[in-house]
């Protein structure tokens, strides 16, 4: 349907569709070129304004969808740029392989484990990743899951287009011990694998990750985060389940420059030297700077809030750094002192021994002597 939206009378009819002309000898570029081009763009223009949401498994095996209105993105993350801009090539790279991955032969998936303290920016990075592809995420939290089947049903429910997110994987549940608990009771009675079937197990996630149902979808991002990389079972950083491991560290001082632009709008402060200087010297979290500068509208007063933030830390971690110096004086001289005793007790020892050699060896040259003296009789 099409009209001119300046006719006359009932007023504007809303033009819902355009007629496109062209001379034949344009067909081929026209139909391969053109169009293809037209209807990728309106794709693009309706992902961009379609509204994202996250959803939450609340209830059993159902999805319950929320807005999502995050404003990360990766402009604002305080990460290192480079790190940045290799996950934006990989993703961008990921959503424009369909045809590489069907010839291939593998799921049209890709999995990033993202690893580091509290406070490093991981919830961040996900919100970002979701605003950048337009995806929707589904939030999965394993322990309001009883079974594989439960979980199997609400991972076949996600959509394309989507983002799995299961947060803090080394600790949500315990997988291993589930798994291990199942390959016991593959091995026992018909009952007792009756209730192996009613847990979640590491086999049951990982065979979405990788399995058969890995082809359950198409175009999906899987993540999983931790806190602790070395907790993770095996199995789960087997080469092929996690397409990026992505460490997630202390606040540099290029991520401190971005919060202080994201927060205060600001390029350079003359804090910063000092600022920058202390951030080499210390551990500090992206959250924690973050908090600090949204502490006071004032540029100074957060900056200088911060100065003292950094100061304490590096206060607290030479007195730390002193504990432990002295704690190992004190076990370098116990030890010491130990080996001193063992040595004095090792030396005693050889000098009884060697007594006793010669009070053996003269009862033995008496014994001689007496002998002589009574056979020469």
């Amino acid at each position: 349907v099409s009209g001119d939206p300046n006719n006359g009378g009932g007023g504007a009819r809303e033009i819902r569709s355009y007629e496109v002309s062209f001379n034949k000898r344009h067909k081929e570029k026209a139909l391969k070129e053109y169009l293809p081009f037209i209807v990728a763009t309106a794709k693009a223009i309706k992902d961009q304004e379609r509204s994202l949401s996250i959803y939450m498994n609340e209830r059993y095996d159902e999805w319950s969808p929320i807005g999502l209105q995050h404003p990360s993105t990766f402009d604002t993350l305080a990460m290192d740029h480079k790190q940045k801009q290799s996950i934006v090539d990989d993703l961008n790279r990921f959503i424009k392989r369909k045809d590489y991955y069907r010839r291939i032969g593998k799921a049209w998936k890709r999995g990033y484990l993202l690893y580091g303290p509290p406070g490093t920016g991981k919830s961040s990075l996900i919100a970002a990743i979701a605003n950048h592809l337009r995806f929707d995420i589904y939030d999965l939290e394993l322990t309001g899951v009883d079974s594989n089947s439960d979980l199997r049903r609400l991972l076949v429910g996600m959509t394309n287009r989507s983002i799995l997110v299961v947060e803090d994987i080394d600790c949500t549940i315990e997988l291993k011990q589930r798994e291990e608990e199942d390959e016991e009771q593959s091995k026992s009675s018909s009952t007792e694998k009756k209730k192996a079937e009613d847990k979640v197990t590491l086999s049951g996630l990982l065979n979405f990750v990788d399995g058969l149902w890995s082809t359950s979808g198409e175009e999906r991002i899987l993540i999983f985060t931790t806190n602790y990389k070395e907790r993770l079972d095996p199995a789960l950083l087997r080469p092929g389940r996690m397409d990026m491991h992505i460490h997630m560290g202390y606040c540099t001082t290029e991520a401190f420059r971005i919060l202080a632009n994201n927060y205060h709008s600001i390029d350079y402060h003359v804090t910063y030297p000092e600022i920058e200087a202390l951030i080499e010297e210390v551990t500090v979290t992206p959250a924690e700077v973050a908090e600090v500068l949204m502490r006071n509208d004032n540029t100074d007063v957060a900056l200088h809030d911060l100065v003292e933030l950094l100061k304490l830390k590096k206060k607290d971690a030479i007195e730390i750094e002193g504990k432990q110096a002295e704690e190992k004086k004190d076990a370098n001289e116990i030890k010491t002192q130990s080996m001193q005793v063992d040595e004095k007790k090792i030396v005693d020892e050889i000098k009884t021994e060697s007594v006793q050699v010669e009070k053996k060896d003269d009862k033995k040259v008496v014994v001689k002597n007496d002998f002589t003296e009574n056979g020469s009789g």
